[in-house]
């Protein structure tokens, strides 16, 4: 019957004298972060084969902001499709819109037609705890230990990457009370990525280095630094910018850009946490920090709720640089304190200086 309707409220546009198109979107009400939201579409009227137009993924918080786009392309029988990854993407709503491209003026598609479509994006990466060591040395195994606070015994499904090969699963393994324990066959070291599932979908991600034990040799050799790389992505209180920095094993060194009074977290290779600022407006914030070959992840938003921009971050002697989707679990709770730096004398010192200087000339 509705398919019916269609074709009479196309046939009744037509004969009409307009030249308006119906389309309507479908997609899933509610998705979990990590899962590819699939699109499709079915269009009456003018829409010819061949027909093509962007349809946009909108976040749906305080404002309209858009992720990301594709290009559909109408096929024989008036169909569409398109498809978003939604890795990495925060929890709340979301809108899909198909553009009317407006030909002489004009609307292409019709009052009637159903060119939006709401979506809820459910983000269960908060449910992980890692409880084993994110950065691990060569045995021929990496050792995955955790919980994931929603599973009980019902088990989880893992995946294991590395370099975009997956080298492991998918496979379920048992859960008692949420807890998991699980030893992965590795040939090699590398950075690794675990991904965990169970029967309402996508849970989340964690990633693991793997040191060469060749690479923990007791020589005192210097690894030659890798050449400075950068990454730049906006960024404001609301809405931090992540990174992930592949170290290369010695001294990292990572810096801000200027221009905004930004504050720079990071958590290094052992899980500590630790923030920065001091520079204010003038010079980006910076920090050096030992390595093992493993990753370390950046936080940077601005001091203030009133900035926002593009923030670009410095590596010096990494392996790689990326603005990071799924990095803000790793910045959850209190941070650590500031890691100690060279500082000024105190102000209270030169102060009470100046006075003993006075006092004495008395």
């Amino acid at each position: 019957m509705i398919r019916v309707f269609r074709y009479i409220l196309a046939a009744l546009l037509l004969i009409g004298g307009a030249q308006a198109a119906y389309v309507e979107l479908s997609a899933p009400d509610r998705i979990n972060a990590g899962e590819t939201l699939q699109v499709s579409g079915t269009s009456l009227g003018t829409l010819k084969p061949g027909f093509s137009t962007d349809l946009i993924f909108y976040q749906m918080q305080f404002t309209k902001k858009e992720i990301a786009r594709a290009q559909i392309v109408v096929q024989e029988g008036g169909i569409f499709s398109a498809s978003f990854p939604t890795l990495g993407l925060a929890g709340g709503n979301y809108l899909l819109e198909l553009v009317d491209p407006r030909t002489d003026g004009q609307e292409v598609f019709g009052g009637t037609a159903k060119n939006q479509k709401f979506v809820t994006v459910v983000d269960r990466s908060g449910e992980i705890t890692i409880s084993s060591a994110r950065v691990q040395t060569f045995n021929g195994v990496l050792y995955l230990k955790g919980t994931l606070a929603m599973t009980g015994n019902n088990g989880t499904e893992i995946r294991v990457e590395k370099a975009g090969q997956v080298i492991f699963g998918p496979e379920y393994i048992g859960t008692v009370s949420g807890e998991f324990a699980k030893t992965v066959p590795i040939t090699e070291g590398g950075t690794y990525r675990v991904s965990f599932s169970d029967a309402r979908g996508y849970i989340g991600m964690a990633e693991f280095a793997v040191k060469d034990a060749t690479t923990t040799s007791a020589t005192t050799a210097t690894p030659t630094a890798r050449p400075e790389i950068t990454a730049s992505t906006p960024s404001s209180r609301t809405q931090p910018a992540y990174f992930t920095v592949d170290s290369a094993g010695g001294t990292l060194r990572i810096r801000t850009s200027s221009g905004i009074d930004w504050i720079m977290e990071y958590v290094d290779e052992n899980g500590g946490r630790f923030t920065l600022n001091q520079k204010g407006t003038v010079g980006g914030e910076s920090v050096t920090v030992e390595t093992l070959g493993g990753p370390v992840y950046v936080k940077v938003y601005p001091a203030t709720y009133t900035d926002q921009g593009t923030v670009t971050l410095y590596a010096e002697n990494a392996d790689s640089l990326n603005v990071c989707t799924t990095c803000a679990a790793y910045f959850a709770g209190t941070p650590a304190p500031t890691p100690t730096q060279k500082t000024p004398l105190p102000a209270a010192i030169a102060v009470l200086s100046l006075l003993f200087l006075v006092l004495r000339r008395r």
